[in-house]
């Protein structure tokens, strides 16, 4: 769904505005908890309107929109330690989860949830403020009407949204890093908690304690690292030690069988997660105003596929090698490593004028390859 849906709604919002999408994809967020609640309170309920619930969450992508919400307000140099600071609390929010889940029952748990995402979609509708540009609404609606609608562009139109990916070689080469990165840590994020539970004999309350102090890092990665490691390095340096901290923290999982090595690979990749914001930033920093939307719904769009890939080949190979003793059941860790490297590789090809947000000059190309299109800054 996001595949589809993702270009095409960042492009609308370009067109419209940002406010309408952040209520609907509020208001999708919160059908997960309310499925969960209808299910629990009723035996008859079917656990197919969780499922429901999650598919149409890519209707319109909440981080999507989120992160181009942040490029519309912040000037491009900005925008990377704007997107930690974001991060930052989105892992606070998910670390003091994990004490929810230790010390309330399942239903408990359920209605703070429904009860924190209905909340965030009233204060959507009462209190945020259209964040585009109106310059920036004309020129993308100018340029719809130029495309024109007829069905065979409608129809097409996912496709096309999606070529952006296509514009010149620093975007080809940013898309194959987020999907080196997004494969890993899908992959990551849901694999690990398995390995430790059926390989290494974890309990679940001691899996909780570990996310939670590994959120806690990456809360204080993400609001005072981000900045100084780009200060220091500059964007396509901090990205390419990003992807290999995490090409680190794959090999202590793989490598480890005990629970402080995963603990050790855990705190690891919360440093590892530095790049993320970064990407991010040097998306929006090399299109124009009229074209946030658009550029940060193709990459997620991309990314979505790499989430889903990642998980079933990594779990493939676990399948294989979970009872051997050579390689091992986290041979599937070091495969994550191999294509974090991968990642590493392409992200020291990008081109530094493009990658390096900060080293530019006020009025200098921001956009399109043939450099006819600029970004001005955001006072």
């Amino acid at each position: 769904i996001m595949l589809v849906f993702s270009p095409v709604v960042g492009s609308l919002s370009d067109c419209h505005g940002r406010r309408a999408f952040l209520v609907a994809t509020s208001a999708l967020l919160a059908t997960t908890p309310l499925s969960l609640l209808m299910i629990q309170i009723s035996d008859r309920a079917s656990p197919y309107w969780y499922y429901f619930s999650r598919a149409i969450q890519g209707l319109v992508y909440s981080t999507s929109m989120c992160f181009t919400v942040l490029a519309d307000v912040m000037p491009p140099k900005m925008r990377s330690p704007s997107n930690g600071l974001f991060l930052a609390i989105y892992l606070f929010g998910n670390g003091m989860s994990q004490i929810l889940a230790k010390v309330l029952s399942h239903l408990m748990v359920t209605i703070v949830a429904a009860i924190v995402l209905l909340s965030a979609c009233i204060f959507i509708i009462m209190v945020f403020r259209e964040s585009l540009p109106e310059e920036a609404k004309r020129k993308a609606l100018s340029n719809r009407r130029e495309e024109g609608n007829n069905w065979g562009k409608i129809i097409l139109r996912p496709i096309r949204e999606l070529s952006i990916i296509n514009r010149n070689k620093f975007f080809r080469l940013l898309a194959f890093v987020s999907v080196c990165s997004a494969m890993t840590h899908s992959s990551d994020s849901t694999l690990i908690v398995y390995y430790m539970k059926n390989q290494l004999d974890i309990g679940y309350q001691t899996i909780a304690t570990m996310f939670f102090f590994k959120s806690l890092v990456g809360v204080l990665v993400m609001m005072f690292l981000v900045t100084l490691v780009i200060r220091c390095l500059q964007e396509k340096r901090a990205v390419t030690l990003g992807l290999m901290l995490g090409m680190i923290h794959n090999l202590f999982w793989g490598l480890s069988s005990t629970k402080w090595g995963i603990f050790a690979g855990m705190v690891a990749s919360e440093f590892a997660g530095l790049y993320f914001p970064i990407i991010v930033s040097m998306r929006s920093a090399n299109v124009g105003e009229e074209e946030q939307g658009r550029v940060q719904g193709a990459f997620f769009a991309l990314e979505a596929i790499a989430d889903a890939v990642g998980p079933v080949i990594l779990q493939g190979i676990y399948n294989q090698t979970e009872n051997t003793v050579r390689p091992g059941p986290g041979f599937m860790f070091v495969v994550a490593a191999l294509i974090y490297a991968f990642g590493a590789i392409a992200a020291c090809m990008l081109p530094a004028d493009k990658a390096n947000v900060r080293s530019r000059t006020r009025g200098e190309d921001l956009g399109t390859e043939n450099g006819t299109q600029s970004l001005p800054a955001i006072s």
